[in-house]
């Protein structure tokens, strides 16, 4: 048993390295043997799994042409396929390959993600483009959910690929969809800054929308700290003053950052009152206490934060730092 496990690690090490001779000799000694009984016991992965994730076509073709069954879809303990693998790292070839051979476009692995899915989460210029392209031809499902109920619409929202994007427009993907917590495109381009992608959404997903917290995609751009993505979305018609579900406005929220530049922003461009409460009585000095966000804290005080303002607990801001 010893020596099996040796020679099966041998063949699998050597796969890594895009080695086929240990594999050819394990076959000429058994021509029952394949392939697919060969897995790393942590991951589950198989030959076909390293190969298509590293892009070793001529160790692709070898296993999918000269073992019967083809197995091209073959699960590891994630439930991905090889599929799942090329096109999460950016492997062109090797998905190509993979399709030509009947490889599943709409299998789920573990949380229910499609090849498609994981392509639109590594973003390789020139490359992934070609790889969604190849994955919708070949019948890719662009508006799959996820166990969170996120889409590509989400993912590429979080990526910032607005060429990605508007392919998947043009293939049908829904725009306005939203998550589990009610979160849409906007709310995430906002959180991670990807403004390129935001003309794409403006007019498509409502600009006020609120998520399971009631935070809105400007709420969002304050959370990112991103200025420019909360100008943009207040120039286009963003209400600025709504409140989230704890009665935080988007200046409690951002004291809770330490960036004075967007308190700034907030206190002198967009006029926001730096003594207003939230419902527990909080003003953005509270807020700021609470995290030990000093910097902010500080900004406060010198630009006309009342500190004798109590909230529902009796508490002053300075209370908060002690």
């Amino acid at each position: 048993m010893k020596r099996k496990n040796n020679i099966n690690a041998k063949v699998l090490t050597d796969i890594q390295h895009n080695e086929l001779s240990s594999l050819k000799a394990l076959k000429l000694i058994n021509q029952a043997f394949h392939w697919s009984s060969l897995i790393y016991p942590q991951t589950g992965d198989t030959a076909l799994h390293v190969a298509a994730r590293l892009g070793y076509t001529s160790t692709i073709d070898h296993l999918l042409n000269e073992y019967i069954p083809c197995a091209v879809n073959v699960r590891n303990n994630d439930d991905k396929t090889p599929l799942h693998e090329a096109a999460q790292f950016n492997q062109l070839q090797s998905v190509l390959m993979l399709l030509t051979h009947g490889a599943d476009v709409n299998a789920l692995k573990r949380a229910d993600w499609t090849p498609l899915m994981l392509a639109c989460t590594k973003i390789q210029p020139g490359i992934s483009l070609s790889i969604v392209k190849a994955l919708v031809e070949n019948g890719a499902n662009v508006n799959v959910q996820n166990k969170d109920g996120w889409t590509c619409t989400h993912i590429i929202a979080r990526e910032g690929s607005k060429e990605i994007f508007e392919y998947l427009v043009n293939a049908g993907l829904i725009v306005n969809a939203k998550t589990k917590n009610q979160r849409t495109a906007l709310h995430i381009a906002a959180l991670h800054g990807n403004i390129d992608i935001l003309p794409s959404l403006i007019f498509k997903v409502d600009i006020n929308s609120k998520d399971a917290c009631g935070n809105t995609p400007f709420h969002e751009s304050i959370l990112g700290q991103h200025i420019d993505i909360g100008d943009y979305l207040f120039m286009n018609g963003a209400d600025i003053w709504i409140e989230n579900h704890n009665g935080f406005n988007a200046l409690h929220l951002a004291a809770s950052q330490d960036n004075s530049d967007v308190i700034n922003y907030l206190i002198n461009q967009l006029n926001f009152h730096v003594n207003t409460q939230s419902r527990n009585g909080w003003t953005a000095a509270h807020c700021a206490a609470r995290k030990r966000c000093y910097k902010v804290f500080m900004y406060l005080e010198e630009n006309g934060a009342d500190m004798s303002i109590k909230d529902n607990f009796d508490r002053t801001p300075r209370a908060y730092l002690t």
